[in-house]
């Protein structure tokens, strides 16, 4: 098992900088390109949500991404520096496909294997995103 770890300010506009460091990091395994254009796009929008929704884009908060490589899975651990994030993700109602916002967590359960939402030490948000190496799934 691989560990990489990311820190990165709350700014939405980061992004970008996420989804190059998780592609080159990435680049050094045999991973299926639709196992990784589900990945990257999961982290992103954990990533986003967590800088608007849980840091609220605080400059003195930052957003922590622990990504480890196995054989077997890829997991991803977003966490964030707010507060009350469990109760607005388990409250959360299904987005349509006419909302303008809100498909974020609907997303993540979609292109994940599995996805875990948990309160972190601090009282942030933990957004774990498991994939499975092992089978393929269809985007």
């Amino acid at each position: 098992m691989t560990d990489f770890r990311f820190s990165y300010p709350s700014r939405s506009e980061i992004a970008n900088q996420v989804l190059d460091d998780l592609l080159r990091v990435l680049a050094d395994y045999s991973i299926d390109e639709d196992l990784i254009r589900g990945l990257t796009l999961a982290v992103s929008e954990a990533f986003t949500n967590a800088a608007i929704h849980g840091n609220r884009e605080r400059p003195d908060k930052n957003i922590q991404i622990i990504l480890r490589v196995m054989e077997s899975e890829i997991i991803a651990d977003i966490i964030d520096h707010g507060k009350g994030g469990v109760e607005q993700v388990k409250s959360k109602e299904p987005s349509t496909s006419m909302d303008e916002g809100g498909r974020g967590v609907d997303l993540i359960r979609y292109y994940a294997d599995s996805s875990c939402f948990t309160e972190a030490e601090d009282g942030g948000l933990k957004v774990s995103i498991v994939f499975n190496r092992t089978k393929q799934k269809t985007t």
